[in-house]
C-alpha cells in the first residue's frame, strides 16, 4: 500500500513540475531605438537578456538632451516614457492584449495603479524638463508571462490616449520615440 501511495505522489509531483520544465525560455537578440527629434537621444541598453517566467529580462531606457535649449517632455503615469508594453506590430491596437513593461517606478508613482490583470492610470498628465546635456533613465522589466513566442516586439505606450509629447517653446507636439526588441527562443535540452 505504501508503494503505491509513493508511486502515485511521485507520478503526480512529476507531472507538476513538467510544466514548469517546459516552459520556453527566452533571450533579448538585439534592441534598436531611435527618435525623430534632433536634439533628443534615445537609447535602450539590455541589462539581463534572458527571459524566463520566474526571471525577466531587464532594459534600461535613456533619454538624453543633445541640443543646445531646454526641452519640455509630458507623460501619463510616471515621467518620462509613461506606461509603456510590447506588442508585435509597432501599430498596435492597445485594446488587442500587449505584453506589458514593468517598472518600480509604476509600484511608486501615486499615478498608476498595477493589478494582476492590467494597469490603471490617473489621467494627469506630468511634465518636467530635460536641460541640455541632462539625461533621463528608467529600468523596465519584460517577464516570460507576456512574451507570445520568438519575433520582433515593439514597444507602444500601453494606452492609445496617453501619447507622450514634447516642447522648446510653447507648442506640444507628440513625442515619437520607436524601439524594438528582437526575442529569439533559447535553445534547450529535450527533457
Amino acid at each position: 500500500m505504501k508503494r503505491r501511495t509513493f508511486v502515485t505522489a511521485s507520478a503526480l509531483s512529476i507531472a507538476g513540475l513538467s510544466g514548469c520544465i517546459a516552459d520556453t525560455e527566452y533571450r533579448i537578440a538585439e534592441t534598436t531605438a531611435r527618435t525623430g527629434i534632433d536634439s533628443l537621444d534615445f537609447s535602450v541598453r539590455t541589462e539581463v537578456p534572458d527571459v524566463t517566467i520566474e526571471h525577466p529580462a531587464e532594459f534600461v531606457f535613456i533619454l538624453e538632451n543633445t541640443g543646445n535649449d531646454a526641452v519640455r517632455i509630458k507623460n501619463h503615469g510616471v515621467w518620462p516614457f509613461g506606461l509603456i508594453a510590447v506588442h508585435q506590430s509597432p501599430d498596435a491596437d492597445t485594446s488587442i492584449a500587449s505584453g506589458k513593461l514593468s517598472s518600480q517606478s509604476y509600484e511608486t508613482s501615486d499615478r498608476v495603479d498595477v493589478k494582476p490583470t492590467g494597469m490603471g492610470l490617473d489621467r494627469t498628465p506630468i511634465a518636467q524638463t530635460l536641460e541640455p546635456g541632462e539625461r533621463a533613465r528608467e529600468t523596465y522589466r519584460l517577464h516570460g508571462e507576456e512574451i507570445r513566442g520568438e519575433g520582433t516586439y515593439h514597444v507602444v505606450p500601453y494606452f492609445d490616449d496617453t501619447l507622450p509629447s514634447y516642447a522648446m517653446g510653447d507648442e506640444w507636439t507628440t513625442f515619437e520615440y520607436q524601439c524594438a526588441i528582437r526575442i529569439e527562443a533559447k535553445e534547450r535540452l529535450p527533457v
